[in-house]
């Protein structure tokens, strides 16, 4: 697999692939978070807050490790 740019062309500007990495992190933390209260899985979570914020942060570091092309 070739390593690509960690830039994204959008109408004329360039902005980092981070960025969007970060907000789909967050996006998936949120999903993840209605899912577990709709099971009833988040009452027995020790730290919510610990818990939702640190697989916001590995959803979106995976995510930009996908899209760079892995770790070089």
């Amino acid at each position: 697999m070739t390593p690509r740019a960690p830039v994204i062309a959008l109408y004329g500007s360039s902005f980092p692939v981070w960025l969007f990495a970060a907000l789909a992190g967050l996006v998936m933390a949120l999903v993840l978070r209605e899912v577990l209260i709709a099971t009833g899985l988040s009452r027995h979570l020790p730290a919510p807050a610990v818990f939702h914020l640190s697989t916001a942060v590995l959803s979106g570091v995976g995510l930009y490790v996908l899209w760079i092309g892995g770790y070089q």
